[in-house]
């Protein structure tokens, strides 16, 4: 392997979505439901489920060993206000992978509303040790502790619940801040390999190719970073895809997933009628097999 470390194998990449299906959903859902969801409460919950759908993206790396999660961590960056010098705080959501976009922003609020309101884990570990101990010890405390996390000696109390670092994604709005996407840097330290940074909506001419013009259209950019050892090129291509079929069709996300759809990823329209002709032929086969069998 040539890249030893997560910084070495970093990859790069934007994703840009076109808003207009967002924005049909949302207004759609605000006026029936009276369900107010926001961009971010839609990326997290396409991020959860794709998650779910390519098992091989909630993998991680230590000591050249690779390892599978069974759960789906998000750490999201935020702040409490918006002041010049204020600390940033990171709150984490753990998921299954099979919650639907209500259930995702339901827990994202109750774990925002928490952390606006009361001192989380992380903001603990910084204030107590971070920020009062003498710089020497501070260094000889974090090198403790990168060692202990080489060799898999951390809690996982300590992972889930103080530590930003080891998680399945790092996400953060810049939207909120009124700044585009950025490629935010690996971190050698923990075992997160996938960080995703949403950008301000913006205009941008793009080419209709069924009236063969231009369009002013509105979209909405997504820095990637990923670390390249646990995933191939092919492999993300087909997540890239999922992510825009997922944005495109965003009613996939009011239900939970089934069983198969790993096998049969959902798509378009005309994808899912395919996947299901296959479900069909599949079962047929399986009885004609059983069949035999009993004779």
């Amino acid at each position: 392997m040539l890249g030893n470390t997560r910084v070495e194998t970093t990859n790069l990449y934007t994703q840009e979505v076109i808003t207009k299906p967002m924005d049909e959903y949302i207004a759609k859902k605000s006026k029936e439901d009276g369900v107010e969801y926001t961009y971010r409460d839609i990326a997290i919950a396409t991020l959860v489920r794709v998650f779910y759908l390519r098992p091989h993206l909630n993998r991680f790396v230590y000591r050249g060993n690779f390892y599978q999660r069974n759960y789906i961590d998000i750490a999201i960056v935020m702040h409490k206000n918006l002041r010049t010098g204020e600390q940033e705080t990171v709150v984490k959501c753990r998921f299954t992978g099979k919650e639907t976009l209500r259930e995702v922003k339901q827990i994202l609020d109750t774990t925002i509303i928490r952390a606006m309101t009361e001192t989380v884990e992380t903001d603990e570990f910084v204030n107590k040790i971070g920020s009062k101990l003498p710089t020497w010890l501070l260094r000889c405390a974090m090198s403790m502790m990168r060692w202990a996390d080489r060799w898999g000696l951390l809690s996982d109390n300590f992972m889930f619940t103080v530590s930003p670092f080891h998680t399945s994604v790092l996400f953060a709005d810049m939207k909120s801040v009124h700044l585009g996407p950025v490629w935010h840097h690996m971190y050698n330290f923990g075992n997160c390999g996938f960080m995703a940074c949403m950008g301000k909506e913006k205009k941008k001419a793009i080419v209709d190719v069924k009236t063969n013009t231009i369009q002013p259209t509105q979209v909405l950019e997504l820095g990637i970073s990923m670390d390249e050892r646990f995933i191939d090129g092919l492999t993300y291509s087909h997540v890239i895809k999922t992510i825009e079929r997922a944005v495109a069709n965003l009613t996939v996300l009011e239900r939970a997933p089934e069983e198969d759809e790993r096998k049969w990823p959902w798509g378009t329209p005309t994808e899912m009628k395919q996947r299901e002709k296959w479900k069909k032929q599949d079962a047929r086969k399986a009885a004609k097999l059983a069949k035999k069998v009993k004779k």
